[in-house]
């Protein structure tokens, strides 16, 4: 078993995800007891800040609050080796979750093979806008971390099948999710549809690079 690596001291700050952006998953709030019409409410909340933050996306919010779109921010970096389009306000902190993953996981090593980021269609059902759309989400290896929740080809998958844990269906080591959300990713893996290869920024994006004076 490889050795852990010391982590080099880091350039972000640790945050935990915005809970109302949280929230602003349909199924997660109303299996936690909330009404639609309460749902309403948080998600015009969070796709007015999503818009501020990140950009206008066509169909949801208003355009007033920001004329840039997600992709006109968007650039291109690379994770373990492999590239992917986000929106460039989060792209420091994915680069802090590598370093952490580097060093904190060295004893449960994973090589992802395919990732995905940046859409310009929304692919969320009730009125829901994805952050993928936003470019603040990124899918690490969908066929070999699954959303058993998902329709289609996902739900139907092998992995999906008998009684298993989440982490027992997926391939990723359960230290990448600790070092996703040490920076401020909400992993789908815990919400009702469990869509494990699924991580989101949901902190403060302005907050995500540490004043030099206070790294170490």
């Amino acid at each position: 078993m490889p050795a852990a690596a010391i982590e080099p001291p880091s350039l972000c700050n640790e945050q935990k995800p915005q809970q109302f952006l949280v929230n602003a998953h349909f199924d997660s709030f109303i299996a936690k007891g909330g009404t639609s019409r309460e749902w309403q409410q948080v998600l015009r909340k969070a796709v007015r800040y999503r818009t501020e933050q990140y950009g206008y996306v066509k169909g949801f919010g208003d355009k007033s609050w920001n004329a840039s779109t997600p992709t006109d921010q968007a650039s291109v970096v690379t994770f373990f080796g492999l590239s992917v389009s986000l929106h460039s306000r989060i792209a420091p902190a994915l680069a802090c979750v590598e370093t952490a993953i580097r060093a904190q996981c060295a004893g449960q090593p994973y090589q992802p093979y395919v990732l995905s980021g940046l859409r310009k269609r929304n692919t969320y059902l009730n009125g829901e806008a994805s952050n993928h759309v936003y470019g603040i989400a990124l899918d690490v290896d969908p066929k070999r971390n699954p959303c058993c929740g998902c329709v289609g080809e996902w739900g139907e998958s092998e992995r999906c099948q008998n009684e298993k844990t989440k982490f027992e269906r997926m391939d990723m080591p359960s230290c990448w999710v600790t070092q996703f959300e040490r920076f401020g990713f909400y992993w789908l893996g815990h919400a009702k549809i469990e869509d494990t290869m699924h991580f989101e920024f949901l902190a403060d994006p302005s907050q995500i690079v540490r004043k030099p004076e206070l790294v170490r």
